[in-house]
């Protein structure tokens, strides 16, 4: 399927979000769609799915001119979007999930439940997926419910799939078999709409790419024909200058926290780490290796079962988030929208309730306070915002990340957990990132750093710990270190208990 789409105009109120954009898809190819976080391209995307109307323009399939007033006009012309939020139900079976709003009936006016499993068996041999039917889709990894909603876009027999940030949650390993997929799919005749943040992917698995900025056409080009640097400037409308910025010379200082056969039950088992002042340390491995729950019980949001923490050198016992709080630790979650954010409160209210006590007196908050601390940290971190009283939704995935960071800061950290602290933004947005993170270790604050991007953590860490199924395997310095160095550890290929 080839897809025009050609003069589309989009204004919300007086804001124009698309002005005359732009968008070719030849036909089977995977075509990268690119731009920073408010770029427009999620706009451009719900236009062309029909949950959007436009304002002016033209969209053509095969040479053919559409109006999309529904999804249902824009399926029917085989267009599907595989969006990065999943839309599956947990409780629903894998059958199920795949025929939602699709069953097939027979004679009876009864659904076919023969039918279906012949033509999802179908489905999932071509996907190469083993999947049973009846199985509960809240049992499925991230990387199987992701394949799952690639499938629903078979069972309508899609030409043209638009997959948003496909890679955002999920493993090495997943990411490897999606690529397998989108091969398979671009050899059966599909057309593939690829929108990420992440550079490497897109380089490697597309063949053409457009880029967006601030609602405006700059660049379609083959893959072959742009380099890196050419795509990250065009999206920026500058010259970046390398995504990370040089790591000032920081001697470690005194050990801030150190943590000794830490062990959870299922999770993690005998780990250790220490963090010094000023210094970056990072958590590597697949998805399921047990990062994140070490962290959880770094916070004391859910403990480990045995082990021991110093802090500044003396035991300390965390046991809830009270007790991590204490001793000044802070934590920049993994999923900044239903743990770290309250997305209907403004950002000098989303400041403040992680600092009620330290901005109250007599259970009184002194408004005054609140907003002269919140201003010093949101400044900080260099939020794009109307002013501090806009809703922390309104905002760009990047600037919401960095609102999370001024909570923390507010509340004066000397350890600063971050985890996947730039998942789903965009470049210039990681770069600003790790520019803050860089500037708050020459105040002594020490990071732990969980990240699936190697190249983040190769950028930005001091020393890499390496996890594998729960298991320690690896505690790297992070001078001249390869990525395939990690990579070797993070698949159980050598162990520090050795």
């Amino acid at each position: 399927m080839r897809l025009e789409m050609k003069k589309i105009n989009k204004s919300f109120g007086p804001v124009k979000v698309l002005k005359d954009v732009d968008f070719v898809v030849e036909n089977n190819e995977v075509h990268a769609f690119v731009g920073e976080n408010g770029a427009g391209k999620s706009t451009l995307m719900k236009i062309l799915t029909g949950i959007y109307s436009l304002d002016s323009g033209e969209i053509y399939l095969d040479g053919e001119m559409q109006h999309f007033k529904t999804i249902r006009d824009s399926e029917a012309k085989k267009i599907v979007i595989v969006n990065q939020e999943l839309n599956v139900f947990g409780d629903m079976t894998v059958l199920d999930n795949l025929f939602l709003n699709k069953e097939i009936v027979n004679k009876y006016r009864k659904i076919d439940v023969g039918k279906q499993s012949v033509i999802a068996k179908e489905i999932f041999k071509l996907l190469q997926l083993d999947l049973d039917l009846s199985r509960p889709v809240r049992e499925l990894s991230v990387g199987l419910q992701q394949m799952l909603e690639i499938s629903k876009a078979l069972i309508v027999d899609a030409e043209l799939i638009v997959m948003d940030e496909p890679t955002s949650a999920l493993t090495e390993v997943e990411i490897e078999h999606l690529f397998k997929v989108i091969k398979v799919l671009k050899k059966e005749g599909k057309s593939i709409i690829y929108i990420s943040h992440r550079m490497k992917e897109i380089l490697e698995i597309c063949d053409s790419i457009t880029i967006l900025r601030d609602g405006v056409f700059i660049k379609r080009a083959q893959i072959k024909d742009i380099t890196y640097d050419e795509i990250v400037s065009n999206m920026v409308g500058y010259e970046l200058g390398g995504l990370f910025p040089d790591k000032p010379f920081v001697k470690p200082g005194q050990s801030l926290l150190k943590g000794e056969n830490l062990s959870k039950k299922g999770k993690f088992s005998n780990i250790h780490f220490e963090v010094k002042e000023g210094e970056i340390i990072g958590f590597a491995g697949l998805m399921g290796s047990g990062r994140t729950e070490i962290m959880n019980a770094i916070f004391g949001m859910d403990p480990a079962d045995s082990g021991k923490f110093y802090y500044k050198d003396k035991p300390v016992r965390i046991r809830s988030v009270q007790d991590a709080k204490k001793i000044h630790i802070g934590y920049v979650t993994e999923d900044r929208k239903e743990e770290g954010l309250f997305l209907d409160f403004s950002l000098n209210e989303n400041v403040l309730f992680n600092n009620l006590t330290e901005f109250s007196k007599h259970n009184i908050v002194d408004k005054e306070l609140t907003r002269k601390v919140s201003n010093e940290y949101l400044k900080m971190v260099n939020i794009k915002c109307r002013d501090n009283d806009q809703l922390v939704s309104e905002l760009s995935g990047g600037n919401q990340q960095k609102v999370i960071i001024a909570k923390w800061l507010a509340n004066k950290p000397e350890i600063l957990i971050l985890d996947e602290p730039t998942r789903g933004i965009d470049v210039n947005s990681k770069k600003q990132i790790y520019d803050l993170i860089f500037k708050l270790r020459e105040l002594k604050i020490g990071f732990i750093v969980v990240s699936s991007e190697l190249v983040e953590l190769l950028g930005i860490a001091d020393r890499i710990y390496v996890m594998h199924e729960g298991r320690l395997t690896g505690e790297l310095v992070n001078k001249d270190l390869k990525d395939e160095t990690v990579m070797k550890y993070m698949v159980g290929g050598e162990n520090i208990e050795n």
